[in-house]
C-alpha cells in the first residue's frame, strides 16, 4: 500500500472509483463559575415644596333633537271617555258607588246616556224623565235602529243633551258605530251636566 503524505498521486494511481462514508461525533463539556460582590452606600436628602395654582375654565354646549312617535287610540274616543268613568262615580254617593261595582261584577257593560235638562230622552227618545236608580226593560228582539233597544254611548260627546248618565247595559248587546244598545237598561248615576247643549 502506498500512502501519500503531499504533492499528487502518480498517474498509475489516478483513476476513478467510488466509496460512502460515515462519521459520527459526539461531545461533553462542563463548566463552573463563582464570584462575589459587595457594596456600601449611604444617603442623606431634605425636601420642602410649596404649590399653588389657579385656572379658568369655559364651556359651550348646543344640541339638536327631532323625534317622531307614534300611538293607538280608539279613534271615536272611547278609551277617553271609558278612562273617565271611575273618576265621575267617586263623587257619587256610597250607594250609588256599591250599585256600580255589582253591576260590573254582573257582567254590566258601562256606558253613558244622554238626556234633556229634565231627564227625559233627547236624540229622538221618548218616554218619562229618567233618574239615578231607574231600571228600565223592553221586550225583543232587539234592533238598534228603531224602537227595540235602550240605547246608551261610549263616545257621548257625538249626542245631544243637557244631562249625560253612567248606565249599565245587561244582556245581549247590539254595537253601531257610536252606539249600544240592549233589552236591559240601569241608570246608575249622573255623570256631568251640560248648559244649551241644545
Amino acid at each position: 500500500m502506498v500512502g501519500l503524505i503531499r504533492g499528487e498521486v502518480p498517474a498509475e494511481r489516478k483513476g476513478s472509483g467510488s466509496g460512502d462514508g460515515y462519521g459520527y461525533g459526539d461531545g461533553y463539556g462542563y463548566g463552573d463559575g463563582s464570584g462575589y460582590g459587595s457594596g456600601d452606600g449611604s444617603g442623606y436628602g431634605d425636601g420642602s415644596g410649596y404649590g399653588s395654582g389657579s385656572g379658568d375654565g369655559y364651556g359651550y354646549g348646543s344640541g339638536y333633537g327631532s323625534g317622531a312617535g307614534s300611538g293607538y287610540g280608539d279613534g271615536d274616543g272611547s278609551g277617553y271617555w271609558e278612562a273617565t268613568i271611575p273618576a265621575l262615580v267617586a263623587r257619587w254617593t256610597e250607594a250609588q258607588q256599591a250599585r256600580f261595582e255589582a253591576a260590573r261584577r254582573e257582567g254590566a257593560t258601562i256606558a253613558f246616556w244622554r238626556s234633556n235638562s229634565d231627564g227625559t230622552p233627547s236624540n229622538g227618545g221618548t218616554g218619562p224623565a229618567r233618574r239615578a236608580g231607574d231600571v228600565e226593560q223592553i221586550d225583543g228582539p232587539l234592533q238598534l235602529c228603531g224602537r227595540r233597544a235602550l240605547h246608551a254611548t261610549l263616545a257621548p260627546e257625538k249626542w245631544r243633551g243637557d244631562k249625560v248618565w253612567i248606565v249599565a247595559l245587561f244582556g245581549e248587546i247590539a254595537q253601531g258605530d257610536d252606539k249600544l244598545g240592549a233589552l236591559h237598561r240601569e241608570i246608575l248615576g249622573e255623570a256631568w251636566a251640560v248648559e244649551n247643549s241644545r
